[in-house]
């Protein structure tokens, strides 16, 4: 077990203490090197030659994982990671993203008038966890009443069987625990795919399929490992970040009041969410050559673990860190990353945030925390997994 501290306010002091005193530091019981500076951080995120992303040689990967690993981009090199984006791109595009606002807006309009008039409305289940998974069933145009098992086949991608074990690295015996679910995720999609094939339509599935690029497709478990992969980007980026906006939001009653009189400034709040509490605490890299970094040398083939989180909070970079400023700028936050693989899903993140908060402030003229707050173990995922609210409903 490595020597990082549980709970948050543990963790954050903790990273401020190595920012201070041991910025790059190599872990003396799993030997991997922590990263905690913003400077650092970026640079290592930004030096794909250097430190890769491609980790599936350090454990043995069931059956199953090695299946949807096939298009899991995000966990490639060059030149793989650059064929499978640019073929992602050309069917998710920017286009495809702004059409979905309208189908955003109505998901969030759906889901709230479920709970108006609720004298306490726990935020997680009504609205931070439903909302982006309906709206991958819309893009990829699968039922939304198979949801439940969306969710715990994200959980099975994103957990990996790790419990409360905060190990970056799953070992093969947690793997294997989690293997039948992703098993049934990958029959599911391989089944529609092989639909779409047959009859496509206005899908993702289908743009994903369709894509080219100097004559080049995706293969049936390269579009699987795509839709794997939004399932885990869309429970973890916007169910964690709009849970941890309601409850900064909940604890800074002038700030919502701010934004509720003028919407417009909902983006930047957003943005200085993802800073002060991202969903992802940290993320992993190998060396592929003995490098420098921060005065200390990593030999190659060493596992760096970049505290994404802490860098997000490095007074270096971000004056006042600790505190809670919507209209900061510059604010150059790593929680949706940097470099080549920097998130896919961000444009579609950052919609859902702005509009399932500017329908919250618009419902609610006033709100607070209920009692029985329960947040997830921050050093797998920064969130909540319960955040019970008190709204005063305004109309």
């Amino acid at each position: 077990m490595s020597d990082q501290p549980a709970g948050y306010e543990a963790l954050k002091s903790w990273w401020a203490h190595m920012r201070e005193h041991a910025p790059i530091r190599r872990d003396s019981v799993l030997g991997h090197w922590h990263v905690f500076r913003h400077a650092d951080a970026t640079a290592v995120l930004t030096d794909h030659e250097t430190y890769s992303s491609d980790l599936r040689d350090l454990v043995v990967q069931p059956e199953q994982f090695a299946i949807v690993a096939r298009g899991a981009f995000n966990g490639f090199d060059p030149p793989d990671h650059r064929r499978l984006r640019g073929l992602v791109s050309k069917a998710f595009t920017p286009r495809v993203v702004e059409a979905l606002e309208p189908v955003v807006r109505r998901i969030t309009r759906e889901l709230l008038d479920e709970v108006r008039g609720r004298p306490e409305v726990e935020l997680i289940d009504a609205l931070a966890y439903p909302l982006p998974l309906a709206v991958i069933a819309e893009l990829l145009r699968v039922p939304l009443s198979d949801r439940e098992r969306f969710r715990r086949w994200a959980d099975a991608l994103f957990y990996q069987g790790r419990g409360d074990d905060p190990v970056i690295i799953p070992t093969e015996e947690m793997l294997r625990s989690v293997e039948p679910q992703i098993g049934e995720m990958n029959a599911y999609f391989l089944d529609v795919i092989a639909h779409r094939r047959q009859r496509p339509g206005d899908d993702l599935i289908s743009k994903l399929l369709l894509a080219e690029d100097e004559g080049q497709r995706l293969v049936d478990e390269e579009v699987l490992g795509v839709c794997g992969f939004l399932l885990v980007a869309g429970h973890i980026t916007t169910t964690m970040v709009l849970g941890n906006a309601v409850h900064l939001l909940a604890t800074r009653p002038d700030v919502a009041a701010a934004l509720r009189a003028e919407p417009s400034a909902i983006p930047a709040a957003v943005e200085e969410v993802l800073r002060l509490r991202g969903q992802l605490p940290a993320t992993a890299r190998r060396t592929t050559r003995e490098v420098t970094l921060g005065g200390q040398v990593i030999p190659a083939g060493d596992v760096v673990l970049v505290w994404v989180a802490s860098a997000n909070l490095d007074e270096r970079q971000f004056p006042h860190a600790d505190e809670f400023r919507p209209g900061r700028h510059p604010n150059r936050h790593l929680a949706l990353g940097r470099g080549i693989h920097f998130c896919i899903g961000a444009p579609l993140a950052r919609l859902e945030q702005k509009v399932a908060l500017e329908a919250l402030l618009a419902d609610w003229s006033d709100f607070r925390l209920g009692d029985g707050v329960e947040p997830v173990d921050p050093r797998q995922a920064i969130g909540l997994r319960r955040l019970p609210i008190r709204p005063v409903w305004a109309r």
